[in-house]
């Protein structure tokens, strides 16, 4: 018997890798995650190199973690239910003061990263060019402000909250012997019920991520797609992982310690889901004539239903999108009539623009926090954002400040400046134009809608997630900069 297609391609480099971690190009894909934010003793690096090198006997490579997601996904497939198999993940990040700490020859490192001005100046420093301003500063912050001194970030993932939980107490004991302590913990879950694969305002998320040259395997008909994903266009490895081609032609400019590494962006965003559900009432009332229904607006602010479809038209007029579609543009809709300037999926990534790749995140987030039930306006929920790249200035940063605050972006030939993307978008303190989102659709409703900020930073940080090799030589207190 012949074998499948699948396995009759040759094999893409990068999905055997087992320098890059895990998370970055394959997904923790799990329904229970915390968040660590560890601080290292002030001893000369020492309990920091200690508890790094438990960390090697634990932490995931892409390799492991994609073997697990292939298996998975071909047993929900062949037998339409999750497969009994469960696996426990590990993966560790650290701030630019954390790798100092640790690090044989911090001033070298330094100066390797002069370049990295967000990473060095970390999230704290950049919060306010972000529009994390009021209730969003940093010292109001759970972690992450300057006072809370976070030089680790572990990220840990499993299919049951008991795995979970027995790994947390195996880490916990690694904490205890080498005088590590916690800033602060979050606890990811993923919804479930119909909420499942969802985030707290209702609407499905994790749609639209970009394939990876050299890891995702291209179509046979789509070259330049990711295969079975129409409308994934894959981008060069470059973009999320460090020493291979990047959308310029050439790797990213780095110290070759940073090779099969990647920067991280980590923000607890709280949201307000009554608020949020009081206002698309509100505001949908407003349009004219006559109003738009509130789920018609909610999918204008974000771009599609909550089901996941999107409101663009997709670019196969017979097979259409459906609620994981990402074959479309808006290069046919640049007054946003189909889909809205203003929406949340079209200014995080617009599409036809032809710089839009080299501005892509890999986002891997989870919800925390039980799920809204009606009048439970006061219990802390919202999500786990977490994003990888090899630029937190053209990739993170760009996105929100750029697009998704900007009153003035214009996103496409016809577009014109819509206010601010009304899902994660601020403007600035002190920062002119309007943030609000003048709507006119095809059917001719028509309105603009106001609305306060429904989500806020609670928390953020920025690490660097190293390659096995540098997280092995760091543990060893060996040089960054010897060969071999």
């Amino acid at each position: 018997m012949a074998a499948p297609d699948i396995e009759q391609l040759p094999e893409p480099p990068l999905r055997r890798s087992r320098e890059i971690q895990g998370n970055i190009l394959a997904a923790f894909n799990k329904d229970y995650m915390a968040f660590r934010y560890l601080r290292f003793p002030d001893d000369q690096g020492a309990g920091g190199r200690g508890w790094l090198s438990v960390m090697l006997n634990t932490v995931a490579v892409t390799a492991t973690v994609e073997d697990f997601n292939e298996e998975f996904s071909l047993s929900r497939r062949a037998y339409g239910e999750d497969p009994s198999v469960t696996a426990t993940w590990v993966g560790v990040s650290l701030t630019y003061e954390g790798l100092l700490r640790v690090a044989r020859e911090p001033d070298r490192i330094k100066q390797d990263l002069t370049a990295f001005t967000s990473f060095t100046q970390g999230a704290a420093a950049r919060a306010a060019d972000l529009g994390d301003h009021g209730p969003d500063a940093p010292a109001n912050w759970l972690f992450g402000s300057d006072g809370t001194g976070v030089h680790a970030v572990l990220i840990v993932a499993s299919d049951t909250e008991e795995a979970l939980n027995e790994k947390l107490r195996n880490l916990a004991a690694a904490d205890s012997a080498h005088g590590v302590t916690v800033v602060h913990q979050d606890d990811g879950r993923t919804l479930t019920g119909e909420l499942r694969g969802h985030e707290h305002f209702g609407y499905k998320d994790g749609i639209s991520q970009p394939g990876v040259k050299d890891f995702h395997r291209a179509d046979r008909d789509e070259p330049g797609s990711r295969e079975h994903r129409p409308g994934s266009v894959l981008v060069e490895p470059g973009e999320f992982v460090f020493g291979h081609k990047s959308e310029s032609g050439s790797a990213p400019e780095a110290p070759t310690w940073m090779d099969n590494g990647s920067l991280q962006v980590v923000r607890r965003l709280r949201q307000d889901v009554a608020g949020w559900n009081k206002a698309v009432v509100r505001e949908a009332g407003n349009f004219r004539p006559a109003g738009i229904s509130p789920d018609l607006l909610g999918a204008c602010l974000v771009g599609r239903k909550k089901d996941g479809t999107p409101l663009a038209q997709g670019e196969n007029p017979v097979t259409g999108v459906g609620p994981d579609g990402n074959d479309f543009t808006y290069e046919n809709d640049g007054p946003g009539k189909q889909t809205p300037c203003a929406a949340h999926i079209r200014r995080s990534h617009p599409r036809h623009f032809t710089p839009t790749q080299q501005h892509r995140l890999m986002r891997r987030g989870i919800p925390y926090g039980p799920a809204y039930t009606a009048g439970d306006d006061r219990t802390d929920r919202g999500l786990m954002f977490v994003c990888y790249g090899t630029s937190l200035e053209r990739q993170f940063e760009f996105v929100q400040r750029a697009w998704c605050n900007n009153p003035d972006f214009v996103p496409g030939d016809a577009g014109a400046p819509n206010g601010i993307d009304k899902v994660i978008g601020t403007l600035r303190e002190g920062g002119s134009g309007s943030p609000d989102a003048h709507i006119v659709l095809a059917d001719g409703h028509e309105g603009t809608v106001t609305m306060d900020r429904f989500v806020r930073t609670t928390g953020a940080v920025y690490a660097f997630t190293p390659s096995t090799t540098t997280l092995r030589r760091l543990a060893a207190n060996e040089s960054l900069h010897e060969e071999g």
